[in-house]
């Protein structure tokens, strides 16, 4: 009932407001077509998404902005009848309100959305409220981002470009030009309390920021990071400290990254980033499936203890450009392979090719069988945004 409520209250507030000027929406349609190979047999699974979002922002005056963000799917292919559960795995929602719904569910599709955005923000002098779903980013970094303590994302999911949000009030006190104090506290499905405190200044061409608080009622968290330049490229690093709050004599454990990126006058752009992560498995029991589609959060970045993560990116022309990723994991030997081509058709369409190859040491399962250990994708997708 409640997420009819806000599904009604976001459209409505759409159509009623249509004509003002104070009231603007943007979004895009996609279609994608994934090809997916897994293990060494060569079996194809065929999967078509189509993916429509809306975004809108109501300024009601000059202190009051409304913010709605809904994202529809209609995903139709093999999973969908081969994978138990698929239905629920992808409709999951980590707010402490769920706002995700499969509205259609057949054995070869399902429709489902979810209102990703809906916050209310009040802004008054030097101070900054915004209560609801929200995206509260604190990473400076590209890949991993330890210090975004309340929506981490994976890298692997390149198609959510707004990234997820998180069901939080966030209060942000602007001392100056450039710095800041900020508290914000969300709760998740779990009803697990975040509540972190923020500082962020500029100095010497730096942005520095340092945080504290408690995170998921499970750990204290102590953090920083910073973004700049050095030799005419981009320098950013982060870490964040844990530790568990129901044990003060265990040790605490970290994760940090540092990345630098560079681009020539030929517009080749290169990136390079290292993770270490102390929640890392030194070996691992689980197959590639399992580790792909596990839940990401601060505390789990990416399966391995140490990572490197390489890119270079090049405009043919100023409407088709290349790009090629990579990603290495020593524990597990896990590798990821990702070329992209994208070509601008227009100011709203873009088409784009990407693909995805994955492979790690073979695991067994408990009865000896080997797990599957290494998978391709490739996608192709069209954009017309509006």
């Amino acid at each position: 009932m409640l997420r009819n409520l806000l599904f009604t209250v976001v459209f409505s507030v759409s159509f009623v407001m249509g004509a003002q000027e104070k009231l603007m929406m943007k979004g895009y349609v996609k279609g994608m077509t994934i090809m997916q190979t897994v293990g060494d047999d060569g079996e194809m699974a065929l999967e078509n998404v189509v993916h429509n979002r809306f975004d809108v922002n109501w300024f009601i005056s000059d202190k009051f902005t409304f913010t709605g963000g809904l994202r529809n799917r209609i995903i139709i292919g093999n999973n969908v009848s081969l994978i138990p559960g698929y239905a629920d795995y992808v409709a999951r929602d980590n707010g402490y309100f769920n706002l995700s719904w499969v509205w259609a569910e057949n054995t070869s599709w399902i429709g489902l959305s979810q209102l990703d955005r809906l916050m209310l923000d009040y802004t008054t002098g030097n101070l900054q409220v915004t209560v609801g779903r929200q995206r509260i980013n604190w990473g400076q970094t590209f890949v991993w981002n330890p210090n975004d303590l309340f929506n981490t994302y994976s890298y692997f999911d390149f198609d959510y470009e707004e990234k997820p949000g998180s069901d939080a009030v966030r209060l942000q006190y602007y001392i100056g030009m450039s710095s800041k104090i900020e508290l914000s506290t969300s709760l998740n499905s779990e009803s697990e309390l975040t509540s972190v405190l923020l500082y962020r200044f500029n100095t010497k061409g730096y942005d520095i920021q340092f945080l504290g608080g408690v995170f998921t009622e499970s750990d204290y968290v102590l953090g920083g990071g910073f973004s700049g330049s050095i030799g005419g490229g981009g320098f950013s690093g982060e870490l964040t400290y844990f530790h568990p709050m129901d044990d003060e004599d265990e040790s605490g454990t970290a994760t940090a990254t540092i990345h630098y990126d560079y681009t020539f006058k030929s517009s080749l752009n290169l990136q390079f980033e290292t993770l270490y992560n102390g929640f890392g498995a030194e070996n691992f029991s689980s197959g590639l499936g399992d580790i792909l589609f596990q839940d990401l959060s601060p505390k789990n970045l990416f399966p391995t203890r140490l990572a490197f993560f390489g890119s270079g990116a090049y405009d043919v022309s100023p409407l088709f450009r290349v790009m090629l990723a990579g990603m290495y994991g020593p524990e597990g030997n896990f590798m990821y392979v990702g070329p992209t081509l994208t070509y601008s058709i227009s100011d709203t369409m873009e088409l784009a090719g990407i693909g995805q190859y994955y492979s790690m040491d073979e695991v067994l399962d408990e009865n000896g069988n080997p797990l599957v250990s290494s998978g391709t994708a490739i996608f192709i997708r069209f954009k017309w945004s509006f």
